[in-house]
């Protein structure tokens, strides 16, 4: 067997922060003997974008996944790459680089202040943001003839071109984060990249949509109302925070209410403690690994805390809730008697699908090409791991588990599982379930 420990790399990491760091070189190289009289010329400027970029990166928000993002921060980085005409203020000509260099000390004095509250930010992400700024500015400042930026101030262009070309702008810009971020993400989870990108883009798909609007909107904003436009076009995206978080709080109330009822079986005395929670995290992991959306990892994380619920109904309880060690007529029964509870609550008809089905053995899919969901092949595996381990990291006791099931491999439990749960096992991960929720960045 292989050995039970291997780290992943960090290669997608140490690219991201190469990249960032040659953004930021490349701009101080641009910048040149220049930068002192910029500095002077646009200091107002200069400070309301560096102001905005640093508060929008404190208020970052956690999205149910797990992931951490900072809209106010895209944004408002973003705006200052189309910035052009400010009333009041001079033109704001200035070359990429220094559009790139004013973005990353904003950064930097928020990961500052994070850091001096014990919440370093994730430099792989600020370095992400400074590299789609960087493309971002590029294409807007030193591209074509005449370029994007010199088309906002001619007025034979039309406007509505000019805003249009803006918004494919930051949307290159804001997916070229996003895909950083994404590789990021698939090497330190396992997850696929293409699932890691789907599942950046979607799960904050209103936010991501009213950044990529919000820098055309101060460029055209900011020739009548000056330095204003930039807070003022934030400001319907910090409203839209509200919601987003009401959606959260609904989930984590969701959530809470699930894990309570998982509670049950510990408490009288059918599964050990903890045991749902295990369960639960490990299937969160295998599911990332094999690129499952975060639709259903929701609703894989909800069936797996309660993939025991059914035991209530038993008259004697099974030795320590290992329903993998029990006859396959019991585990149905049990099975099937927590679909039916779970069934009661008609918006969780897909989670009751899961429960029902996770102890149809593999060879029913692979033989009578019986439709059994990935989530219930996931949740068997994890409930086998746990069961046999005991939820202990042992060394010993996690190689028989793992030799356990893959004597099972093929007949009772899907290859595509199993080698995903080896993985997860020789990064050493499934000791570090439970720690904490899987996805924060």
């Amino acid at each position: 067997m292989r050995p039970l420990v291997r780290r992943p790399g960090h290669v997608a990491r140490s690219v991201v922060l190469l990249l960032g760091a040659l953004a930021v070189l490349r701009g101080l190289l641009a910048a040149g003997w220049e930068l002192p009289t910029l500095l002077t010329t646009h200091g107002d400027t200069l400070l309301v974008v560096v102001a905005c970029v640093a508060l929008g990166e404190l208020a970052r928000i956690r999205m149910p996944s797990g992931r951490e993002t900072a809209p106010l921060s895209s944004a408002a980085a973003l705006s200052a790459v189309f910035l052009g005409p400010v009333f009041g203020e001079p033109r704001f000509d200035v070359q990429a680089g220094l559009v790139v260099l004013v973005v990353a000390a904003g950064l930097l004095l928020a990961a500052g202040y994070r850091a001096l509250r014990h919440r370093p930010a994730g430099a792989p992400v600020l370095a992400a943001r400074v590299v789609g700024v960087a493309v971002a500015a590029l294409v807007t400042r030193d591209w074509g003839a005449p370029t994007l930026w010199q088309t906002q101030v001619d007025p034979t262009v039309p406007r509505a071109a000019v805003a249009l070309g803006m918004v494919l702008v930051a949307t290159v810009g804001l997916l070229t984060e996003i895909v950083l971020v994404a590789a990021v993400r698939a090497e330190r989870q396992r997850t696929p990249w293409s699932a890691a990108v789907r599942d950046e883009v979607g799960e904050a798909a209103p936010l991501t949509v009213a950044v990529v609007v919000t820098g055309p909107m101060v460029a055209l904003m900011a020739p009548v109302l000056g330095l204003l436009s930039l807070p003022l076009a934030l400001f319907p995206l910090a409203m839209a925070y509200t919601a987003v978080r009401q959606y959260i709080r609904n989930r984590a109330t969701n959530r809470q209410l699930i894990a309570t009822l998982s509670h049950l079986t510990e408490h009288g005395g059918y599964t050990p403690v903890h045991h749902a929670e295990r369960v639960a995290q490990l299937s969160l992991r295998i599911g990332r690994v094999l690129g499952l959306s975060e639709r259903t990892l929701r609703d894989l994380e909800y069936a797996a805390l309660l993939h025991d619920l059914g035991q209530i109904s038993l008259l004697d309880p099974i030795p320590d809730g290992a329903t993998v060690l029990a006859a396959p007529a019991d585990q149905r029964s049990i099975a099937a008697e927590g679909g039916r509870i779970i069934r009661r609550a008609e918006i969780f008809e897909d989670v009751a699908d899961y429960v029902e089905d996770q102890t149809v053995p593999y060879r029913m899919v692979r033989e009578l090409g019986e439709d059994v969901p990935m989530a219930s092949r996931i949740i068997k595996c994890a409930n086998a791991y746990d069961d046999l381990t005991g939820g202990s990291a042992d060394p010993a006791l996690v190689e028989a588990a793992i030799e356990r099931i893959h004597l099972g491999l093929g007949y009772e439990y899907d290859p595509d599982v199993v080698d995903a749960l080896t993985r997860i096992v020789e990064d050493g991960a499934v000791g570090r379930v439970g720690e904490q929720r899987a996805g924060a960045r």
